[in-house]
């Protein structure tokens, strides 16, 4: 969880605004946006040569192409992902909440930063996915490719407890649906 202080001038009464703002990206999070990207390219991480799977191999081919509009593309993304508000002892995001922080300077000031700011992008991005992110989201990739290769992938259309999930399931399930049924037990990806 990050809780990020974000300093900015208010744009009618010309004074100095600070405010704390939360991102994070949870581990249910992760496995969808690794269910997105699972069929990305495997991309070797320079600095440590660490084959990389799904969304960290999108993130690093976006940073290998340089390419400008897509690194905003995916910077509002990640900030749109992560972005809520504490409410005692939950975190909670929706549609409302991040259009509601999309109307504010505070959001503003924090995309013009991540854009301009190569830095403080690379340490926004570290800092709101959990701590393990990398080698969780192998391990999800390896296994959803195990599964999408083996000839014993569940492919009946009954929900018994514990249902394997194909890839195609996953991707047009409701995002809401797949969580519940993750966290539940319901569904599991091999």
């Amino acid at each position: 969880m990050l809780k990020k202080t974000i300093i900015y001038e208010n744009p009618f009464t010309h004074k100095e605004v600070t405010e704390e703002h939360y991102f994070h990206i949870s581990k249910a999070d992760l496995i969808e946006m690794q269910m997105e990207h699972l069929k990305e390219p495997e991309v070797i991480e320079p600095n440590t040569g660490q084959k990389l799977e799904g969304y960290p191999a999108m993130l690093q081919r976006v940073i290998n192409d340089q390419d400008g509009k897509e690194i905003l593309t995916v910077v509002k993304d990640m900030v749109r992902r992560s972005y809520g508000k504490k409410v005692g002892d939950r975190f909670v995001r929706s549609q409302e909440i991040w259009e509601e922080f999309l109307s504010t300077e505070a959001w503003s000031q924090l995309y013009f930063e991540l854009c301009t700011n190569a830095e403080a992008q690379a340490d926004f991005m570290n800092s709101v996915f959990p701590d393990d992110m990398l080698k969780e989201a192998n391990k999800i990739a390896e296994t959803q490719i195990k599964a999408n290769s083996s000839p014993t992938t569940s492919k009946t259309t009954s929900e018994p407890a514990g249902r394997i999930l194909t890839t195609d399931e996953v991707a047009a399930m409701d995002s809401d649906e797949l969580k519940s049924g993750l966290a539940t037990g319901r569904y599991k990806l091999s």
